[in-house]
């Protein structure tokens, strides 16, 4: 069987954003590198002033949502996730929480939510209808959880597109937080990543990398 194309697609704007994550970055190119998949690092290119900077997101899952041809899987990834365990590999280890049936996988995070930090699209023409439709909803664009919030609405009018959607329970597979509700799977050291979700200072973030990286194992309050 031939190895599976996939795309590994970060957004990061902001010169200063940039510089206090580069150890995020470089762990992802350093990830792409080790197994032979590809690292896109979308910058100001997509960046539409007219909404928050999160949704420029969107423009780039649109744009290689479309590439079939090219990619058979895109590993869509917040700018804010740090790669911890470069040896696991997605095709052993997320790849098959996808059915075959289905074309976008997503996860119920440690805080008992649905997110879209760190999902996995199987590229085609429904993602592309769907990435388009999340960049319609524009009642959601000053939402705190910006296009995160106008895919759950998809899902909970859309019972057709929860019909191509899977979510797993299982976060820290590839959506590890260091925070999250009693009793939740938090990140470990040997998991795949981590993405500090609810963490908006970049500073703070270069400092768990840090921390990480001397071998602690960092927590923070839900509050």
């Amino acid at each position: 069987m031939s190895q599976s194309r996939i795309l590994v697609l970060t957004l990061v704007i902001g010169a200063d954003y940039k510089k206090k994550l580069a150890k995020a970055l470089e762990s992802k190119r350093a990830y792409c590198a080790r197994h032979g998949y590809e690292y896109i690092q979308a910058e100001e290119e997509y960046w539409d002033r007219t909404r928050p900077i999160a949704w420029s997101k969107v423009k780039a899952w649109k744009k290689y949502a479309a590439m079939k041809d090219k990619y058979d899987y895109i590993w869509i990834s917040d700018a804010d996730v740090y790669i911890t365990n470069l040896d696991i590999k997605l095709e052993n280890h997320v790849l098959p929480l996808l059915p075959d049936n289905k074309d976008l996988l997503l996860t119920y995070d440690s805080c008992q939510n649905v997110n879209s930090g760190n999902m996995i699209l199987r590229t085609g023409d429904w993602a592309v209808d769907f990435c388009q439709r999340v960049w319609d909803q524009t009642e959601f664009i000053y939402h705190i959880w910006w296009e995160n919030a106008a895919i759950c609405h998809l899902m909970a009018t859309n019972p057709s597109d929860m019909l191509r959607i899977e979510c797993t329970m299982e976060a820290y597979r590839f959506n590890a937080y260091l925070q999250g509700v009693k009793g939740a799977r938090l990140w470990q050291p040997g998991d795949l990543l981590i993405h500090f979700a609810g963490v908006y200072d970049a500073a703070k973030m270069a400092d768990l990398m840090d921390a990480i990286d001397r071998g602690e194992t960092p927590r923070l309050s839900m509050f």
